[in-house]
This record gives C-alpha cells, sequence and structure tokens, in this order.
C-alpha cells in the first residue's frame, strides 16, 4: 500500500487498489491454509478441523499484524494451520502432502489470475466506462496472479517455518547435516533474504512467472 502512495497516485486510485490488494490478499491467505487442513484431514489428521481451520473463512485464518504488515510492507503471513503428523496415516507422504498443498493452491490461483488478466485486457477492459470499476478489476486480477507467484516461490524456500523446508526435512535422512543447520540458522537466513536479497527473490519470481505468461498468450494467440 506504501508504494500505491509513493507512485503518486490520487486518493480514489490508492482506496481502489487497496481493496483490491485486500480481497486477493484474503482469498490467497485464506486458500492456502485451508489447503493445509484440507489434505491433512485427508490424510487421517483431525486436529486442523477440531479447531475449526477447515474452512476458507478469512477469520479462521488471517493474522491480523500479519495482514497488516503484509498491505504495508509486501511482507505478511497467515495463521500456521495445525497439524499432528503421528496421525497421519503415512508419516512421509502426509508430510509432503500437506506441505505443498498450499503453494500448490498458489500456483492454481495464480495460473487463473493471469489467464483472466489477459482475457480482461484483451476483450473486456475497452467496454468498462467506469475509471474506477476498471481500475478495481484490472488490479484485482493482476494482484491475483502475482501476489501468488510470490508466496509459491517463497513458500518453497528450503527454510524453516516454510513449505520447502516441511517437504525436504521429511524426504531427507533424519538428523543430517542441512536440516540441523537450518533449524539453527533458519531464522536469521530468512530475516537476511527479506532484508537483502529483495532483487534475487524478484529475479526468481519472474522467471517463475515467465512461462505461465507465456502459456497464456500463446493460447490467447490462437484466437487473436
Amino acid at each position: 500500500m506504501l508504494d500505491f502512495i509513493e507512485m503518486g497516485l490520487g486518493v480514489k486510485e490508492v482506496i481502489v487498489l487497496t481493496i483490491s490488494m485486500t480481497l486477493v490478499l484474503l482469498i490467497s491467505f485464506s486458500l492456502h491454509e485451508y489447503a493445509h487442513a484440507l489434505i491433512a484431514y485427508k490424510n487421517g489428521d483431525m486436529t486442523a478441523k477440531s479447531l475449526g481451520r477447515l474452512t476458507v473463512n478469512p477469520l479462521a485464518h488471517i493474522d491480523p499484524i500479519g495482514f497488516v504488515c503484509c498491505m504495508l510492507f509486501n511482507f505478511g503471513w497467515a495463521k500456521p494451520v495445525p497439524i499432528n503428523p503421528l496421525h497421519f496415516r503415512n508419516y512421509k507422504k502426509g508430510i509432503v502432502a500437506t506441505s505443498i498443498a498450499g503453494v500448490i493452491t498458489n500456483l492454481i490461483l495464480a495460473f487463473i489470475g493471469c489467464g483472466l488478466y489477459f482475457a480482461y485486457v484483451l476483450f473486456l477492459q475497452p467496454l468498462i466506462v467506469n475509471q474506477y470499476l476498471s481500475i478495481l478489476l484490472g488490479s484485482f486480477l493482476y494482484f491475483l496472479f502475482n501476489i501468488n507467484i510470490c508466496l509459491m516461490v517463497f513458500n518453497l524456500l528450503p527454510i524453516p517455518p516454510l513449505d520447502g523446508f516441511n517437504v525436504i526435512n521429511a524426504v531427507t535422512k533424519y538428523g543430517n547435516k542441512f536440516v540441523q543447520f537450518m533449524e539453527r540458522y533458519g531464522t536469521i537466513i530468512l530475516l537476511m533474504i527479506l532484508i537483502f536479497g529483495s532483487n534475487i527473490l524478484g529475479w526468481l519470481i519472474s522467471y517463475v512467472a515467465l512461462p505461465i505468461e507465456l502459456l497464456w498468450s500463446w493460447i490467447f494467440g490462437l484466437f487473436l
């Protein structure tokens, strides 16, 4: 949101962009956490369900401080879904499936958002007369794509407590040196990445986003 203000936009434009970003974050965070809860439940763990987390209701998943930080500083968090791996029918399979469920959900949302944004720009935008409605819809679809790509890439980093680390921890030998190192220094590494590694993350995100953009460009190119 601070970026919108620094861009020198008018008050109405900032409000509209803030609304669209808020909606996308509520949807993306909630579905990410719901996916964790659902796959844990499917693998035999009732913990999330018993705590009311097996729902798409944002109130069950949004951390107020994490949400505000995300709105202001482009980095935030939701309430982690509690799981008990000991309840999984297959321990490793359950952890891996539950861990990647959130990032797969973000990938699906990003893919849908990118396609809808292309369709909006090519077909719908010229028909919308109201300027602010056009900004709201266009920015919502743009954020749906970009924010979910960011969430997917960030959560795949092999650093605790992110999903990527949980996958590595589940499929590698117990007590291996990488896991021990990350458990000891992961928090520091994560902070260093957030403070100094924004350019590297941006580069990585752009390369992950590119194939999706090219695919939709090719699909729509077939009909134009």
